[in-house]
C-alpha cells in the first residue's frame, strides 16, 4: 500500500505567497512523515495556485517523492498540457502520476464557454489526443471537439510510453471506461466503502474482459489524533461546511443514492473516512486493501484548520500508522 497527500489549497484570508509558503511547508512534513507522494487538486477558479506550476515548484523540496495532480480534461487543451505534463515529468525524474476527470462544476465550463453537455466526448478525445502527442512524431487527430494538426514531435516524458494516467470516476460506465483507457481508477472522496467495495469487482471484470491490467487509488478524507474524540472535535465544522458547500454546488447530483454527501454529518461520515486513533485508522485502511486499493491519497486539511493542527495529524500519521503497510 501506498500513501499521498492532497495538499489543502490555503485558508480564506491568506494571500498567494502564504499559501504557497504552507504548501510547501506542508508538503516537506509529508516526506518527513514517510509519505509516498503529494500531490495537487485540479481545477480553474479558485484561490488555490495553479496546478502544474505549482507541483514544478514541489519538486525542488520533495526530490524523491512521487507527485501526482488531478486535470479536468474537458477544460484544457491537449498540446499544451502534453507539453506541460511531459516537462514536469522530466522535472521529478519520471515519478509523476496524473488524474483525469470529467469535472462538474457548471461555473467552470460557463467560463470556459464548453457546454456541460459535451464533458465526456470533450474528455475522451483530449485523453486520446494527448497519448499520441505523447508517443508519435506527427499526429492528425480529429474528434467531434478536437483538432490535433501537429508535424512535429513535442517533447518526450521520461515515464514510457507517457506518465501513469488514472480516471477518475464514480458510476460504474465511468469505472468501465478506466479500464480500457486509463493505467488505474482513482475512487472519489464521496464514494461510500460499501459502493467501492461492489465498484471494485466491477472495475476488475472489466479489466479481465478487455486483458488489461490496472490499479485501484482511493480518495479519503483521513485525520488521526489520539482518540476518536480528539479527531471528530477538530475535523467536524470544518469537513461539515465544506460537505454543505459541495452539496450546493450541484456535487451529489452524479452520485448514486448510497453516497449522496446532502445528508447529515453522522450519516456522511459512516462507511466514508479514516478518521479515529491510530489503530481505528488502520483497521479504515485495512478494508481498502482487502478490496485490492494500492494506494491512499489522503486529504488531512479542510477549510477553517489550522496549518499546525493538519502537521500534527500528517506526523502522527506517518509514524503511527503508515509504518504498519511497510
Amino acid at each position: 500500500m501506498k500513501f499521498g497527500l492532497l495538499l489543502f489549497g490555503g485558508l480564506a484570508g491568506q494571500s498567494m505567497s502564504e499559501v504557497l509558503r504552507d504548501t510547501i511547508e506542508k508538503a516537506e512534513v509529508a516526506k518527513e512523515a514517510g509519505f509516498d507522494a503529494v500531490w495537487t487538486g485540479g481545477g480553474h477558479l479558485g484561490r488555490g495556485i495553479q496546478s502544474t506550476m505549482l507541483q514544478a515548484r514541489l519538486t525542488a523540496h520533495v526530490h524523491g517523492v512521487d507527485i501526482g495532480t488531478l486535470y479536468l480534461l474537458p477544460l484544457e487543451q491537449p498540446i499544451l498540457l502534453a507539453e506541460e505534463l511531459s516537462t514536469l515529468d522530466m522535472m521529478c525524474g519520471g515519478r509523476l502520476t496524473v488524474a483525469v476527470a470529467q469535472g462538474w462544476r457548471d461555473f467552470q465550463f460557463n467560463a470556459f464557454g464548453i457546454p456541460v453537455r459535451e464533458r465526456l466526448g470533450r474528455f475522451i478525445e483530449t485523453l486520446e489526443s494527448m497519448k499520441q502527442l505523447w508517443t508519435q512524431d506527427e499526429v492528425h487527430y480529429h474528434g467531434r471537439y478536437i483538432d490535433v494538426d501537429v508535424d512535429r514531435p513535442i517533447a518526450r516524458p521520461v515515464s514510457q510510453p507517457y506518465p501513469r494516467v488514472l480516471v477518475a470516476a464514480n458510476a460504474d460506465i465511468g469505472i468501465q471506461r478506466a479500464a480500457t483507457i486509463a493505467d488505474g481508477w482513482l475512487v472519489s472522496t464521496r464514494a461510500t466503502y460499501p459502493t467501492i467495495e461492489g465498484q471494485a469487482r466491477l472495475y476488475k471484470q472489466a479489466l479481465s474482459d478487455v486483458g488489461a491490467e490496472g490499479a485501484i487509488w482511493a480518495w479519503r478524507e483521513a485525520y488521526v489524533a489520539q482518540s476518536r474524540d480528539e479527531a471528530m472535535s477538530i475535523i467536524r465544522p470544518s469537513v461539515e461546511a465544506m460537505y454543505a458547500d459541495r452539496a450546493s454546488l450541484g456535487h451529489a447530483r452524479d452520485l448514486p443514492a448510497a453516497d449522496r454527501i446532502d445528508v447529515p454529518f453522522d450519516q456522511l461520515l459512516e462507511n466514508r473516512f479514516i478518521i479515529g486513533d491510530p489503530d481505528e485508522c488502520e483497521r479504515e485502511i485495512r478494508r481498502y486493501e482487502e478490496i485490492g486499493v494500492e494506494a491512499i491519497i489522503m486529504r488531512m486539511q479542510w477549510p477553517g484548520m489550522t496549518q499546525q493542527q493538519a502537521f500534527d495529524s500528517i506526523r502522527m500519521m506517518g509514524s503511527e500508522v503508515l509504518p504498519r503497510f511497510k
